[in-house]
C-alpha cells in the first residue's frame, strides 16, 4: 500500500510539473517576436521596428499607411486585451467578454448605442483617415494572429479574442468621451435640484461659478460668493453629520508652456501630465514614428492602444499636450410622453444566455427620470453628427502653431485644453474639440426643444477661445476655469475644478525668470499644500496649548510629502468640516430625492470659507452651539480617530497614499499569483489640489516636457511599461522612474531589438 501511495504522489507531482510547464509555455508563446523578419500582409514597403531597453519602439517606413498597419501590429501584440476592454466598455459589451458580473455596467452604457455612433463616425471620416483606420485594423488582426498563443487574459476568461474592426477605433475614442465629458449632464441636474429645493440664492451660493482660488488665463478671479441672508435662505438646516464622503477625482490633467525667450535653447517648452485612473498596462503606449522622404515626419509621443494616432507629443515643429476643459458639452432635454419610445437591446454574456434589456429612449438618447425634474434625455456632443472624428490624426504633420490650432478646432475629441509649443518659440492655448452653439437658451438648466430652442451646429473657429504668444511667455491649465465673461458663456461650466492647482502652477511659472526642462519637472513634483495652509492654521487654533497634535502641526502639514505626518491630519480636518457643513445645508435635498443625492460642487470651497469667516448663525448646522464648537469638535474627532491607529508621528502621508496599480484581472487570482500583475505599493507624495496629483489608483498617467526641435532635452515617465504581459521585461519598465520622481529621456534610447516587417 505504501509503495502505491508513494507512486501516486510521484505521478501527481509529475503531472503538476507538466501542467505548470505547459502553462508557462503557453504564457511564453503569447509574447511577441522582437528580432528578425516577419511578413505583414498589406505592407507596400518594409517597416523597421527598433525597440530600446524599455521596449519603446521606433517605426521607420516609406508610407503612412504602412506605419499605421505596423502600429496596429505592435498594439495587438503588446496590448490587445486593453484595446478590447476599451471598445467593449464604450459599446456596453463587457459582459460578452468577462461574464455576467459586468452586466450592471453594460446596462448603463448599452442604451447609449455608441456602436452605431462609431459606425457613423467611420462612414463620415475623411477618406485618408478612414484608410488609416482600415490599415491599422488589418495590422491589429495580423499582430494578434502572429502570436504563438492568444493573450493570457483570454485563457483566464476561457474565451477567444474577436477580430478588430475599423469602427472599433471610434469606440475607443468614445471611451475617452465617456471618461472626460458628462454624458448624464449630472452637474446641470444637480444644480436644477438645488434650485428647486433650496431656491436660487442658496443654490448659487452652494455651487458658485468660482471665487478667489480662480486662476484663469482670460479674466480675473471671481469674488467670494455672498452668504445668503436669513430671509434668502428659507430652507431648514439639518444636523451636522459625521460621515465623510470624499470628493470624486476629476478626470483631468496639468499642462503649461513657456515661450522660447524664457529658455536657454530658445525653444518653447510644453509640459503635460494627464491624470487618469491608473492600471496595468498603463493607458498610454509610447512610440516614435518616422516617415522617410522629403514630405515625411518624425513624431514621438503617446498613443492610445486602439488608435493609430499620437495623442500628445512632438513632431519637431510643434509639441502639444492636453488637460480636460470641463466646459458644458451636454444639456438636459425635458421630454413629453409622445417623445419617448421603448427599445429592446440584447446584451451578450460570456458563458451564458444573452440578457434582453428593455429601455426607454428618445431622439436625444436614453431617457432618465428624476422625481423632481421628470423624464429627460441628454444631448451630448459625442452623439451629435461631427462631434466624433479622428481629425486629430492631422496634427502629426502640422508645422506651425497656427496650423495646430486650426486642426484642434476641427477635431472630434472630448473638448480639451490644448497647450502648444512651436519650434519658432511661440506658445498657444485653445480648446480642441467641438463646442455646441446654443440657440435660444443658455444650457445651464433643463429646457424643452423647439424650433427656437436647441443646438445649432458647432462654434466657428474664430469664436473658440485662444491665446497665442502671451506677453508673459507663460500659459497654464489644470481643469479649472480658463476664461471669463462672454468666452465663459460660450464654453460653459461643466463642473470644472477648483483653481488652487492651476494657481500654484501659475505661481511656480512666475517664480522664475527663465525655465528649462528641469524646472518643468520641478513644477510637476511640487507637493506643497498651499491650498490647505489656511486649514492647517484653522485646525491649530482649535487646539489647546501643549497639545501633542498641535506641536506636530506647527512643524508639519505644509507638504503632501511621504514623510509628513501633519498633512493627513489637516486633510482629514478639511474633509470632515466640508462634509458636515455640506450635509447639513443640503439636508432638505436628501429628503426630497433620497435615492439621487446631489454631488458636492468642486467650487463649494469658496462658499465654505465664507461661512468660516462670517459664521452666520442661521446657517449653523443643527446640534452644535456655535461655529467655534463645530470646528473644535471636528478637530478633536479627527485627532482622536488618528490616535486610535497609533502614534501620530508615525502616520505619515506616504503610508496612507501608497500606489495601487494593477491589471484588471489581478483580483481574480490567488494573492500569490495576482501579485505578479501589480506594481509595487510604493508611498506617493502629492494629492488633489497641488501640481503633484497622486492618489492610490489615480494620478499622472504620464509626465513629459519637450521642446520641438530639442526633443533630446525632454523627459518622459509613466507608471507602467510598454507591455501588458507579466512575463515581458517591459511590463513595469519605467515604473520606478515615475514613482520616485526621476526624469527619463523623452526620446527612445539605444536600439536593443530590431524587427523588419516585410510585405
Amino acid at each position: 500500500m505504501r509503495r502505491w501511495t508513494t507512486r501516486a504522489v510521484v505521478v501527481l507531482a509529475v503531472l503538476l510539473i507538466a501542467v505548470v510547464l505547459l502553462a508557462w509555455g503557453v504564457l511564453r508563446a503569447s509574447l511577441p517576436k522582437l528580432d528578425g523578419e516577419l511578413a505583414l500582409a498589406g505592407l507596400r514597403e518594409p517597416v523597421t521596428v527598433e525597440r530600446d531597453g524599455q521596449g519603446v519602439p521606433t517605426l521607420t517606413g516609406d508610407d503612412r499607411l504602412d506605419l499605421a498597419r505596423a502600429t496596429g501590429f505592435l498594439h495587438a501584440q503588446d496590448r490587445f486585451f486593453q484595446m478590447d476592454l476599451l471598445r467593449r466598455a464604450a459599446a456596453g459589451e463587457l459582459a460578452g467578454l468577462v461574464g455576467a458580473a459586468a452586466l450592471p455596467l453594460d446596462r448603463k452604457v448599452a442604451p447609449e448605442q455608441l456602436r452605431a455612433v462609431a459606425t457613423r463616425g467611420l462612414a463620415d471620416a475623411q477618406p485618408p483617415i478612414r484608410a488609416l483606420l482600415e490599415a491599422y485594423a488589418e495590422g491589429v488582426n495580423a499582430g494578434l494572429g502572429e502570436l504563438g498563443a492568444r493573450p493570457f487574459e483570454y485563457w483566464m476568461l476561457r474565451t477567444e479574442p474577436q477580430l478588430w474592426q475599423a469602427q472599433d477605433s471610434l469606440l475607443v475614442a468614445l471611451s475617452m468621451f465617456m471618461d472626460l465629458t458628462d454624458r448624464t449632464a449630472r452637474k446641470e441636474r444637480d444644480d436644477a435640484v438645488l434650485r428647486r429645493v433650496l431656491g436660487d440664492e442658496a443654490a448659487a451660493f452652494l455651487a458658485p461659478q468660482g471665487g478667489p482660488w480662480d486662476a484663469p488665463l482670460l479674466g480675473e478671479p471671481l469674488p467670494a460668493p455672498v452668504v445668503p441672508s436669513a430671509a434668502q435662505w428659507t430652507a431648514s438646516v439639518g444636523e451636522s453629520l459625521a460621515a465623510v464622503t470624499p470628493l470624486e477625482p476629476l478626470r483631468g490633467s496639468n499642462n503649461w508652456a513657456v515661450s522660447g525667450r524664457l529658455t536657454p535653447h530658445g525653444g518653447a517648452i510644453v509640459a503635460d501630465d494627464m491624470h487618469l485612473g491608473l492600471g496595468l498596462p498603463n493607458i498610454w503606449y509610447r512610440v516614435r514614428l518616422h516617415l522617410r522622404g522629403a514630405s515625411g515626419f518624425d513624431i514621438t509621443g503617446v498613443t492610445l492602444p486602439g488608435l493609430p494616432a499620437i495623442i500628445a507629443g512632438s513632431n519637431g515643429h510643434i509639441a502639444w499636450g492636453f488637460t480636460n476643459s470641463y466646459g458644458d458639452y451636454s444639456d438636459i432635454v425635458t421630454l413629453a410622453p409622445e417623445q419617448i419610445e421603448t427599445l429592446r437591446l440584447e446584451l451578450p454574456v460570456q458563458g451564458g444566455e444573452p440578457e434582453v434589456l428593455t429601455v426607454r429612449t428618445s431622439a436625444f438618447g436614453p431617457v432618465h427620470h428624476d422625481p423632481l425634474l421628470g423624464d429627460y434625455a441628454v444631448q451630448w456632443t459625442a452623439r451629435e453628427p461631427g462631434g466624433l472624428n479622428l481629425n486629430l490624426l492631422l496634427m502629426e504633420q502640422v508645422q506651425s502653431v497656427d496650423e495646430a490650432i486650426a486642426v484642434a478646432h476641427r477635431a472630434g475629441i472630448p473638448p480639451q485644453n490644448m497647450m502648444i509649443a512651436g519650434a519658432d518659440g511661440r506658445i498657444a492655448w485653445t480648446i480642441a474639440g467641438r463646442i455646441p452653439v446654443r440657440r435660444g437658451f443658455s444650457g445651464d438648466r433643463p429646457a424643452l426643444r423647439t424650433d427656437a430652442i436647441g443646438w445649432d451646429g458647432w462654434l466657428p473657429d474664430d469664436a473658440v477661445p485662444r491665446i497665442v504668444a502671451p506677453d508673459s511667455g507663460r500659459l497654464w491649465t489644470a481643469n479649472a476655469r480658463t476664461v471669463s465673461g462672454e468666452a465663459l458663456a460660450r464654453v460653459g461650466n461643466g463642473g470644472y475644478a477648483l483653481g488652487a492647482r492651476a494657481g500654484q502652477i501659475r505661481d511656480d511659472l512666475f517664480a522664475r525668470d527663465a525655465h528649462d526642462e528641469a524646472s518643468m519637472h520641478d513644477i510637476v513634483l511640487d507637493d506643497r499644500a498651499l491650498f490647505l495652509e489656511r486649514w492647517r492654521r484653522l485646525m491649530l487654533a482649535q487646539l489647546p496649548d501643549g497639545d501633542a497634535a498641535g506641536a506636530l502641526l506647527r512643524e508639519e502639514g505644509m507638504r503632501a510629502s511621504v514623510d509628513d505626518a501633519g498633512y493627513p491630519l489637516v486633510r482629514a480636518f478639511h474633509n470632515a468640516v466640508t462634509d458636515r457643513v455640506w450635509t447639513a445645508l443640503t439636508a432638505p435635498v436628501r429628503e426630497a430625492v433620497p435615492d439621487a443625492p446631489v454631488r458636492r460642487s468642486h467650487q463649494f470651497e469658496h462658499a465654505l470659507w465664507a461661512l468660516i469667516e462670517q459664521r452666520p448663525a442661521h446657517l449653523l448646522p443643527a446640534g452644535v452651539a456655535d461655529w467655534d464648537a463645530l470646528l473644535s469638535e471636528v478637530a478633536r474627532q479627527v485627532i482622536d480617530s488618528a490616535k486610535a491607529d497609533g502614534p501620530l508621528a508615525e502616520q505619515t502621508w506616504g503610508e496612507a497614499n501608497r500606489a495601487e496599480i494593477e491589471h484588471p484581472l489581478a483580483g481574480f487570482l490567488p494573492s500569490w499569483l495576482g501579485r505578479h500583475l501589480k506594481a509595487p505599493a510604493v508611498p506617493q507624495a502629492g494629492d488633489r489640489d497641488m501640481p503633484r496629483v497622486a492618489r492610490p489608483g489615480f494620478g499622472a498617467s504620464e509626465r513629459f516636457a519637450v521642446s520641438p526641435g530639442h526633443e533630446a532635452a525632454g523627459y518622459f515617465t509613466m507608471p507602467g511599461g510598454q507591455s501588458g504581459h507579466p512575463l515581458s521585461p517591459w511590463f513595469l519598465a519605467g515604473f520606478q522612474d515615475w514613482a520616485e520622481g526621476r526624469r527619463a529621456p523623452f526620446l527612445p534610447g539605444t536600439t536593443e531589438h530590431q524587427l523588419i516587417l516585410t510585405p
